[in-house]
């Protein structure tokens, strides 16, 4: 069973993009086992593509370590993006072939870029995870990440910011389980993804140490202007960011 198809069933669909209201399609990412971090939504529109169908390797343009443009998401990322490319534009010593954490402890065959270095690590899963096609996930937990999405949302935004940003209370699963922390609907508000993006960038909240009853808990969704919690927006921040890249599913 590929990735996407593991979350699909795990989640019911309930957040991911087969949901009925096409506002609350979301791409959810698994936890990392130890930090309980995960996922959430995405933009731009793009056409997808088979992992076939890509551009000559030869094409990818070594990148500049040095210039925070590089760690903006999706960047030159793509489904079409390859262990070659990879290596061409973040050379050789950056990127390692390895188990990538998946949901409930599990593990999969993928790519961990730049893994000696946690502000620029990250997780890449792919839909073909033995051959390494068809890129599905790329994935950023590391707290101190330099990865950010187009819009400068990183690891450690708050949840107010991004109420601010989006202009509109976002919905998201409660806290404390595998999945805990997905953002499933932004009600129409300026970060809602529209009907035809197929690209879709991942946020998934935490809660730190926050005392419990504080915030929300459990396998139910909850709104960010829940007055049971009137201290959420401070209480919790983005403990997970990536991009989901459209493709076949099962190769």
């Amino acid at each position: 069973m590929t990735l996407r198809a593991i979350l699909v069933v795990a989640l019911a669909c309930a957040l991911l993009g087969c949901d009925p209201n096409p506002k609350a399609r979301s791409a959810v990412a698994p936890p990392h086992p130890t930090t309980g971090a995960g996922t959430g939504l995405a933009q731009a529109p793009t056409t997808s593509v088979a992992p076939s169908d890509v551009a000559d390797d030869a094409t990818a343009v070594p990148a500049d370590l040095s210039d925070p443009a590089t760690y903006r998401l999706p960047g030159a990322f793509s489904a079409a993006t390859t262990e070659r490319w990879l290596r061409q534009r973040f050379g050789d010593a950056n990127v390692r072939v390895a188990d990538v954490p998946g949901g409930e402890g599990e593990t999969s065959r993928g790519i961990v870029l730049f893994p000696d270095d946690p502000t620029r690590r990250a997780y890449l899963y792919f839909q073909d995870a033995e051959n390494l096609r068809g890129l599905s996930l790329f994935r950023v937990i590391d707290e101190d990440s330099r990865w950010r999405l187009e819009d400068g949302i990183g690891i450690g935004t708050p949840l107010s910011k991004l109420v601010a940003m989006n202009g509109k209370p976002l919905d998201f699963s409660g806290f404390d389980w595998d999945y805990g922390g997905a953002i499933g609907d932004w009600n129409g508000g300026r970060l809602q993804p529209t009907d035809v993006d197929a690209r879709r960038p991942v946020i998934r909240l935490r809660h730190g140490e926050a005392a419990p009853g504080t915030y929300p808990m459990g396998d139910a969704m909850f709104s960010s202007d829940d007055p049971r919690y009137p201290r959420l927006g401070e209480i919790a921040f983005v403990g997970e960011i990536g991009m989901s890249f459209p493709g076949e599913d099962d190769l």
